[in-house]
C-alpha cells in the first residue's frame, strides 16, 4: 500500500512539473508561439507556386500538370525545371527557426514582411491556397572569432526574416532566401537540351549546308564518312553534345521555318535525339537551337559557343597528320 501511495505522489508531481513547463512554455514569455520549422506541409500536396516579388513588380507562376511542373509566362505556358520546383518546395518545408524575432506590424516593418515588402510565395492545391510565406530582410554578420581553423575560414551569419500570411509571429531562419526567389521566369524553364549517357552513343549523323556526316561504330571501331576516326577527338565530341543545356532562351516567333543545320544521334537506352538550328535574322543569335528532348524551347546558338559545340566539319574528327 506505500508502493502504491508513493507511485501516485510521484504521478502528481510528475504531472504537475509538465503543467509548468507547459505554462512557462507558451504562456510565460513572448516567444510562446515559437516554432522550430516555419511550416509544415506535404510537398506532394502542392499543384502550383506563385512567387510574387511586389517591389520587382514580377511573378512567378509554376503549375502542375498532370506529372509535368510548367512555367506560365504570359499567355504562353512552357515546361519547367522539375528539379528547381522540387528544391523549392523542400526548401521552404526545412526551414528550421534560429530564433523568435517579434510580433505584429512593428516587427513586420522592421523585418520587411509586410506583404508590399516581402517576396510572397503562396502553395496550392487545387486552386485552394494551402499557405502563404513572406520572405523579408536579409542580415549577415560576420563570425567574432576571425581565426581560421584547420586552414579554413569561418563562415559568416546568414539570416533571412520569415512569417506565415496567417500569423502575427516573425522568425530567423538560415540563408540568403530572397536569392533563390528573386529570379527571373527563364531561370525555372527546362533547360534541357540532350540528356543522353555518351557511352550509350552508337551513331550521329549531321546535315549541314556545306557536308553530312555519319560518324557510326563499327565492330568498335568509329569511322567518319567511312573514314577511321580520331577515337579521343570522337569521345570528347560525343561528350559535348550528350549533356548540353542552356539558360539561353530564343523567342519562337523570331525563328525560321527551316532549319540550316540538323543531327540525329542514335544509341543504346534511348530513343533518337534530333537536334536543328533554326535561322535567326538577330545577329545576337544568327540561329536558334531546338531539340527533341524539350519541344517547346529554342536557345541562342552564339552563347556560349552551343552551335560551334554541336555541329563539326569532318577535319574536326580525323586523326591529326603527322
Amino acid at each position: 500500500m506505500f508502493n502504491k501511495g508513493k507511485t501516485g505522489i510521484l504521478v502528481i508531481i510528475l504531472i504537475i512539473l509538465i503543467a509548468v513547463y507547459l505554462m512557462v512554455r507558451f504562456w510565460g514569455s513572448d516567444d510562446r508561439t515559437f516554432k522550430d520549422i516555419v511550416v509544415l506541409f506535404d510537398p506532394k500536396d502542392v499543384t502550383e507556386v506563385i512567387i510574387h516579388d511586389p517591389q520587382a513588380d514580377k511573378d512567378i507562376n509554376l503549375v502542375l500538370t498532370g506529372s509535368e511542373w510548367r512555367l506560365d509566362k504570359g499567355e504562353k505556358t512552357y515546361p519547367a525545371d522539375s528539379n528547381v520546383v522540387e528544391n523549392i518546395l523542400a526548401q521552404l518545408g526545412s526551414l528550421s527557426t534560429k530564433r523568435y524575432a517579434g510580433k505584429g506590424e512593428e516587427a513586420w516593418i522592421k523585418y520587411e514582411v509586410l506583404d508590399t515588402t516581402a517576396i510572397n510565395i503562396i502553395l496550392k492545391k487545387d486552386n485552394k491556397t494551402l499557405h502563404e510565406i513572406l520572405i523579408g530582410k536579409f542580415s549577415f554578420s560576420m563570425p567574432k572569432d576571425q581565426n581560421q581553423q584547420m586552414g579554413r575560414q569561418q563562415r559568416g551569419d546568414m539570416t533571412t526574416y520569415v512569417r506565415l500570411a496567417s500569423d502575427q509571429e516573425v522568425y530567423a531562419v538560415d540563408g540568403f532566401l530572397r536569392m533563390n526567389f528573386n529570379r527571373d521566369a527563364d531561370s525555372y524553364r527546362d533547360k534541357t537540351i540532350s540528356n543522353i549517357n555518351n557511352r550509350d552513343i552508337t551513331k550521329v549523323v549531321l546535315e549541314q549546308p556545306e557536308n553530312k556526316l555519319t560518324i557510326i561504330n563499327s565492330e568498335g571501331t568509329w569511322l567518319v564518312n567511312g573514314q577511321l576516326a580520331d577515337s579521343v577527338k570522337t569521345v570528347n565530341y560525343f561528350s559535348a553534345i550528350s549533356g548540353l543545356n542552356s539558360p539561353n532562351f530564343v523567342d519562337e516567333t523570331m525563328v525560321g521555318s527551316k532549319p540550316f543545320y540538323k543531327v540525329q544521334i542514335s544509341g543504346n537506352n534511348f530513343m533518337p535525339v534530333e537536334i536543328a538550328a533554326y535561322p535567326v535574322a538577330d545577329t545576337n543569335i544568327n540561329f536558334a537551337v531546338h531539340s527533341s528532348l524539350n519541344k517547346e524551347s529554342y536557345f541562342n546558338g552564339k552563347k556560349n559557343g552551343l552551335l560551334d559545340k554541336i555541329f563539326i566539319s569532318e577535319a574536326d574528327l580525323l586523326p591529326d597528320n603527322e
